[in-house]
């Protein structure tokens, strides 16, 4: 179908398939030229950044401003621990003192059931002296009762003897 066409430009199928060929390898070449330009750039950029990086660590500022960060590091966490013992001295002597409020409280609660209780038994104590004091006056007076009614029938006794 193209066969005329390329009658016309002197050139035949064949040959365009290796113009192709050739023009495709030569792509590929330039491609790999390239390709390999970029490496040995990247390369050399690496080495570049390789060297300084070596220059900065190996400085003197550079240590010192690792050391700078480190001591700031270190006070930080020295004022968070400082921080955390403050927090837990105040928890402990809050702790503290409610155990003593709380003891103190059951302490009292305890003296004022004791004046109670002692109370309580000087009034019972009051109470037993009291009905011991009445039934020691009831058996003086019965006792002396007796003792009348025992005189009185001695007495009858005697004057019915007597009689």
């Amino acid at each position: 179908m193209f066969s005329w066409i390329l009658a016309l430009l002197g050139m035949s199928m064949p040959a365009l398939r290796e113009g192709k060929r050739r023009r495709s390898k030569r792509s590929k070449s330039c491609e790999e030229r390239k390709s390999l330009q970029r490496e040995v750039q990247a390369k050399r950029i690496e080495r570049e950044v390789q060297g300084r990086i070596v220059q900065k660590l190996g400085a003197k500022e550079f240590e010192n401003t690792i050391q700078e960060k480190i001591q700031q590091e270190i006070e930080r966490h020295y004022s968070l621990v400082k921080i955390e013992m403050e927090i837990k001295k105040k928890k402990l002597i809050e702790e503290f003192q409610q155990q003593r409020d709380q003891e103190e409280r059951s302490k009292q609660e305890l003296e004022a059931i004791i004046r109670t209780n002692q109370q309580r038994m000087q009034e019972q104590q009051q109470r037993v002296a009291q009905e011991l004091g009445s039934q020691a006056d009831e058996l003086w007076q019965e006792r002396g009762l007796l003792q009348k009614r025992q005189e009185q029938r001695r007495k009858a006794l005697l004057k019915g003897l007597e009689d």
